[in-house]
Formats: structure tokens, sequence, C-alpha cells
């Protein structure tokens, strides 16, 4: 069950990989005076236009680094995931740190690898350093974890991520500075988790499951505000997101602590990512007893 719990959590993280959403605008916005050769445009008042022109970045660019540094719960969650996206195509290298404990992964081939940690391989009585999951099986076990992982990594695509500005949440206000000596646009996002809660559950969650989650939500402020820098490039550099007061108003302690650093580098550069040896990889399913 620790095994399960912290793949779960690491499907989480990476769900959270995130930027912002979007329509094609109907006009182009001037660009601001000042700056080099691209200069830094003026920034967007309506998230359907800042999330078409930064899924056009992202979408040319298709591979990219994220760094991650924050909380999942009462758990700390750090690491980096270096990945390419495209489709059938999308390969990943994440290395993370939940709650003090590493856990590497990798897709490739639409098979995903799980490094096992040493605790895991005494737990699981194997000298296998991997696991793996295909994601395309049709046996019940496999593929409901194999589908569960797909919308993790297909929600970390920050193609497909910057949807969820759109869908799910509003631009309350801009403002041009820099970060780290490059000239951004600023945006203050403000997000409604109860229509990410629908995105992100779709129909997949049971009527009764579904009416819990609805009861709990009743009366409270979904609202969670996050911040998002975009370069002249119109892709994303680094968001926040806060989610102390939701977490709280769900019942989390007053200690509690949820706030989410994500930081976007290497746009476009090559991610090389191959499967472990096949000596030293073993069922991940058949490993924790079905």
């Amino acid at each position: 069950m620790r095994a399960a719990y912290k793949l779960t959590a690491v499907a989480a993280a990476l769900t959270l990989v995130v930027t912002g959403c979007g329509t094609r605008p109907e006009a182009t916005p001037e660009p601001a005076k000042g700056g080099g050769e691209l200069a830094l445009a003026t920034p967007f008042t309506d998230a359907l236009g800042l999330v078409e022109a930064a899924k056009q970045g992202t979408q040319k660019a298709k591979s990219s680094t994220t760094t991650i540094d924050g909380m999942l719960g009462a758990q700390a969650v750090t690491g980096t995931v270096k990945a390419f996206y495209d489709g059938p195509a999308t390969k990943l290298d994440a290395n993370m740190t939940v709650d003090g404990e590493t856990v590497g992964m990798r897709l490739v081939d639409r098979v995903l690898f799980i490094k096992l940690s040493g605790e895991q391989r005494a737990q699981f009585k194997t000298a296998k350093t991997w696991g793996k999951v295909p994601l395309d099986s049709e046996e019940p076990r496999r593929k409901a974890i194999g589908k569960a992982m797909q919308r993790s990594f297909e929600m970390g695509d920050p193609a497909k991520q910057l949807e969820m500005v759109e869908k799910t949440g509003k631009i309350i206000k801009s403002e041009q500075t820099q970060l780290n000596g490059v000239p951004v646009n600023h945006y203050f996002v403000e997000f409604d988790m109860r229509k990410q809660f629908d995105l992100f559950l779709g129909d997949d969650l049971p009527a009764d499951q579904r009416a819990d989650v609805e009861k709990r939500l009743e009366g409270k402020d979904l609202r969670v505000p996050a911040e998002l820098w975009i370069n002249a490039e119109q892709l994303p550099v680094k968001m926040t997101m806060d989610m102390t007061a939701l977490m709280k108003g769900m019942g989390a302690p007053e200690s509690v602590d949820a706030k989410s650093t994500y930081t976007y580098s290497d746009w476009g550069v090559a991610v090389d990512v191959s499967p472990p040896p096949d000596g030293e990889v073993a069922d991940y399913i058949e490993l924790m007893g079905g």
C-alpha cells in the first residue's frame, strides 16, 4: 500500500506540472516598446488570448524541463521532470522526492517504468530494480493503473495544462517585470477548484463518491490564487499555486502550508529516455500482489 501511495503521489505531482489555457485571439497584441529581437508583447487581459499564444509556443517546442517544489497534503514533493510531449510518442524521465523518499519514473514506448527503492525491493522480495506498467494493457488491473497514469501524463503536458486557465480560471491582473533578468509578463490568476475537479474527474468517479465530494465542497470558498510568468516567446517560465486556504477550508490543520512552485526551462531541448535493461525489470502489478 505504501508503494501504491508513493506512485499516486508522484502521479498527482506530475498532474500539477501546470501553466494556463485557450482559443485563438482575434488579434495579436502590439509588442511593448523596448526589448530585443523578440519584444515582450502587451499582456493579455483574457485567458483565451493568453492560452492560445502560449499553447502555440509549447506545442512547437514540445519538450521542457520542470522543477517542482511544493507540498502534497502534508508531504513535501520536490523533483525534476524532463519530458517530450507528442501524444502516443510522449516520453518522460521524472526524479521526485516524496516525503523524503526518492521515486524515479520513466515513460517510453507506452510503458511506465517505476524505480524500486531498497525498501520496496525488500517488501516485494525481488532483486529487480524497476517495475513496469504497460499503459495499453487490456488486463483490468493494469488497464486501471495505466488509464490513471496516462491522464496524469497527458495533463502534465504544458500544452494541455494551458487549457486549465481557460476552462477553470481567470486573469485577475497582470504586469510587465523581469524574472532572473528576463523580461516577462506576470499574470495573477484565480482558479475555480470546483471546475478543476469536474475537469480532472470527468465521468470516472462513481455517483456515490461524486455526491460525497460535492457534499464536502458545499459552502466552501474554492478559489485558488496562482501566478504565471510568460516570456517574450510566449513560453511559461514559472508558476506558483497556493492551495493553503482551500485545504484549511476542507478541514486540514491550521499549520498546513500547501504552496507549490513550478519552474520551466530547456524548451525545445532534446529529451533522451531509454527503457531499463530487461533483466532489471519486473511486472509492477505482480510485485504488488495484484
